[in-house]
């Protein structure tokens, strides 16, 4: 069990994160998680699900895991919500081998795709949470959504693009202003 833990914790933890939006809660989150995959491992079946397009094996495990996963962040919501309002923490992961500038940047843009995730529709949003986020293959996150490789396939796609439009804005063409002018006559001289 220790090497399951290991191996998928931090998947489970950004998961988790990217669903309830603080740190706290995403770590008791992944941590009850791992309680239940340990009373459930008795239950678990293997089931052979052949090798993915880069080549790596793919396994049944990580989509009964982030099945548990799925079903506990959204019994959390539910007693969140019976619960009242919390407050919201930084969504960012601190990494110490970054300067101030470039975590604030990272920072800056986690912030911004999380935002646009959560204007995701449902069904989006969870797959590519799942694919991204987690990790999971597309056979992985279709067992662990109960749906079907081809519609989790879609499902990334219109929300990867949905993620385009609402990141990319277009970029604008503005005349010189004399100061630019200037500097450029400047520089050239």
């Amino acid at each position: 069990m220790g090497l399951l833990y290991d191996t998928y914790l931090a998947r489970v933890y950004r998961f988790c994160l990217a669903r309830v939006s603080n740190e706290a809660d995403a770590e008791d989150l992944a941590e009850e998680i791992f309680l239940k995959v340990l009373g459930a491992i008795d239950g678990f079946e293997w089931r052979d699900l052949g090798v993915a397009d880069d080549g790596t094996a793919r396994s049944s495990f990580a989509a009964w895991l982030f099945r548990i996963a799925h079903n506990h962040v959204i019994s959390f919501h539910r007693r969140a919500a019976a619960r009242g309002p919390s407050a919201e923490l930084s969504e960012s992961i601190r990494d110490e081998r970054r300067g101030p500038q470039e975590l604030t940047e990272t920072k800056l843009t986690i912030e911004e795709v999380f935002e646009a995730v959560r204007e995701l529709p449902d069904a989006q949003r969870e797959v590519i949470l799942l694919r991204f986020g987690a990790g999971l293959t597309v056979a992985e996150t279709a067992e662990a959504l109960d749906k079907q490789q081809t519609n989790v396939k879609v499902l990334q796609h219109k929300g990867v693009q949905r993620l385009k439009r609402m990141l990319v804005e277009p970029v604008e063409v503005t005349d010189p202003t004399p100061i630019d002018t200037l500097a450029r006559r400047g520089a050239g001289q």
